[in-house]
């Protein structure tokens, strides 16, 4: 641990060719995460390598005592940031496949309501915090569970458990309201 936080300050005292060791030491790990996330291999690769990206940038922010920590939830962010996106183009690109989704026996007003519930929710969680988001998005849509969460996110489960509870209080007071 020790030696990593030297090597991080050896980083951004301009030796940049160091942050190889850090990128050689975590890549399974953020692939994995990114894998569970995003659910195949091409996009955990492009996800794992812009979370390495994005640590690089803001190394300088790098104020935790857990790099390893800090380098998932970056990860973990991407990666869900990435499947949001998605999702949204896959079923604005696509139609016919969001058709396919739905069940034989649904109406066209099963299949608005589907739709119209699903919009909101996308814009409740777009307008939280993202350790709320992060939380949710884990829980519910990718079925992970607390303890899951909280190693991929480098939380204490307690943590993720008040998050949870935080979020799903937040997301039922503004589904009652009109701005949601």
């Amino acid at each position: 641990m020790e030696q990593e936080h030297d090597l991080i300050k050896q980083i951004l005292l301009g030796e940049k060719n160091l942050f190889e060791k850090l990128v050689l030491k975590y890549q399974n790990l953020v692939f994995t995460v990114c894998l569970k996330i995003v659910g195949n291999e091409h996009d955990a690769e492009n996800m794992a390598q812009e979370a390495f990206i994005t640590a690089f940038c803001s190394l300088s922010d790098f104020q935790g005592s857990s790099f390893k920590s800090w380098l998932c939830k970056i990860a973990v962010n991407k990666s869900i940031d990435y499947k949001r996106t998605q999702s949204k183009v896959d079923i604005a690109d696509d139609p016919i496949e969001e058709l396919n989704l739905i069940d034989d026996g649904d109406s066209i007003e099963d299949i608005l309501i589907k739709r119209q519930t699903r919009e909101k929710m996308d814009n409740i969680l777009s307008e939280i915090s993202e350790k709320y988001r992060a939380v949710i998005q884990a829980f519910y849509y990718d079925r992970l569970s607390v303890k899951e969460i909280s190693q991929q996110l480098g939380l204490p489960e307690k943590t993720v458990e008040t998050r949870l509870y935080r979020a799903k209080r937040i997301i039922k007071e503004r589904w009652g309201t009109d701005e949601a």
